[in-house]
């Protein structure tokens, strides 16, 4: 299963922060487009997104060369279609149209 964290990543001279993914051997296969700004829904969502940010820096630095090229996907494991997941649980097979909602049928 792929996982994730924060890492610290030097590129063009400066140092960023990146969402960096791996493999089940813990291979980096990815990372994020663009650095991390913190963001919270609430002041102490904000305090755990930076508090793992703060935890990024006590590791490794690593290098755009660490980063696979972008035409290298990760593979992912799939999991169940919603048409089984609505099969296993009996649910209606589709969705039930906005018009019939209303219909007096």
């Amino acid at each position: 299963m792929m996982h994730w964290d924060y890492r610290v990543l030097l590129e063009d001279g400066g140092y960023t922060i990146r969402t960096v993914y791996y493999d089940d051997e813990g291979t980096i296969v990815a990372c994020s487009e663009k650095s991390l700004e913190p963001f919270g829904e609430s002041l102490e969502a904000l305090q755990e997104e930076l508090n793992l940010l703060q935890t990024a820096i006590t590791k490794k630095v690593i290098s755009a060369s660490d980063i696979p090229p972008q035409t290298v996907r990760p593979k992912v494991k799939r999991g169940k279609s919603l048409a089984a997941v609505r099969q296993q649980l009996g649910l209606q097979p589709e969705v039930v149209k906005e018009g019939s909602l209303n219909s007096k049928d």
